[in-house]
């Protein structure tokens, strides 16, 4: 059984942006409601069997239940990506079906990124994530109390700068700076280090520390130490050159904010096929040290704020169960994109879910990744590639 403790975990921030626009943590061949004046596109049955069976119906229910444009599904163990599809439509101005190869904006999964290149700085001796922030950004006021460890388990007490005022004049891009001192003013929300709080502030400061600690802007070291080493080829900083496009609820055109306004926290780019690869490649030690990783998926024993109860929270991701499996997963959210990514500790097997629209849920996509797995390892048919 999954822990429902955890739902609540991934708090977002609100940001006027033509509606809310949040951040958390094949060819197309379904639609639900007829988009548009865009063709309704067939609608899959369990006939086709296998995995299909099991993630196709749960989709489909979901895609109508939310309203959604599109989305892809990958299934994975090990990297291998043992199924997926393309849903709806990438484009309702051309009728343009979703492919799976589509890329999107990912949110908060972005913040699995910039946790691991704290990791690597910390591997290669470059900084410490027991250090006070202010060793790396003196010229902030930053409670000296506060470590990267802190930043990385979110239990720093920073208030999460999505929540300003002034963020709404900050969408069409931000100088980090500006992000940092006003972070760094702000009252704290508790002692740090004694809770947890879903803050989008330790990431964006966390990019900027591994910007302090390496030659390279954020992007550029993500790009040359992360993306390029693993093969991931459709993921990026910047918004890519094709990519499946934006829409608010009711299907209405969204809008894409300057990356520097999510930055670290959750400005990143991919697909499915990528996102599986990356899975596969911490949970094999490509990225970090398998001893590092461990940390990454281990969450601190703090109490969650204000609320109580253990926090389930690590270093971008969630720590959770799933059918007996040790489970880690996120979510991610803007106006216009919703994601999904997780995965079995011990055997690798994964599933990831993107759309080009918002999820009305407390914690979006995470009841659709649940179906999902249920119905693929709780049937005999395909049980065996959990």
């Amino acid at each position: 059984m999954f822990k429902k403790s955890c739902r609540s975990y991934l708090v977002v921030a609100t940001v006027l942006l033509t509606g809310s626009l949040l951040v958390d943590c094949g060819g197309g061949n379904m639609s639900s409601p007829s988009p548009g004046s865009c063709p309704v596109l067939p609608i899959l049955t369990s006939s086709r069997g296998g995995i299909a069976s099991a993630v196709d119906p749960l989709v489909a229910s979901e895609m109508k239940a939310q309203g959604l444009v599109g989305m892809t599904v990958a299934i994975a163990k090990g990297g291998t990506v043992l199924y997926t599809q393309a849903y709806g439509y990438a484009d309702l101005s051309t009728c343009q079906a979703m492919e799976s190869t589509a890329e999107f904006q990912i949110g908060s999964i972005t913040k699995q990124f910039t946790a691991a290149a704290v990791l690597q700085l910390q591997n290669a001796g470059k900084l410490s994530i027991d250090n006070p922030v202010i060793t790396y950004l003196p010229s902030y006021a930053f409670d000296p109390r506060i470590t990267l460890r802190m930043l990385l388990n979110q239990t720093s007490g920073l208030a999460d700068y999505l929540n300003f005022s002034a963020v709404n004049s900050w969408v069409k891009g931000v100088p980090e700076p500006t992000v940092l001192t006003q972070v760094a003013q702000a009252p704290l929300m508790f002692t740090p280090g004694s809770a947890f709080s879903y803050s989008n502030s330790n990431y964006f400061v966390l990019g900027s520390i591994i910007e302090a600690a390496s030659p390279l802007s954020y992007a550029n070291y993500l790009a040359a130490d992360i993306f390029q080493p693993v093969g991931l080829t459709k993921t990026s900083y910047l918004q890519p050159s094709a990519f499946a496009s934006p829409y608010l609820a009711g299907q209405v055109p969204g809008r894409i904010p300057a990356p520097s306004l999510f930055f670290a926290a959750g400005a990143l780019w991919s697909n499915v096929q990528d996102l599986a690869t990356w899975d596969a490649a911490l949970l094999n030690g490509k990225v970090i040290p398998s001893t590092l990783f461990t940390t990454m998926v281990t969450p601190p024993p703090v109490p969650n704020f204000p609320q109580g109860g253990p926090s389930n929270y690590a270093m971008g991701w969630v720590r959770d169960t799933a059918l007996g499996h040790p489970f880690v997963w996120h979510n991610g959210e803007t106006s216009s994109y919703t994601s999904f990514n997780s995965m079995f500790l011990d055997d690798g097997f994964s599933v990831i879910i993107l759309t080009n629209g918002p999820v009305n849920e407390d914690t979006p996509l995470l009841n659709l990744g649940e179906q999902i797995i249920n119905a693929i390892c709780g049937s005999p048919a395909t049980a065996g590639n959990c």
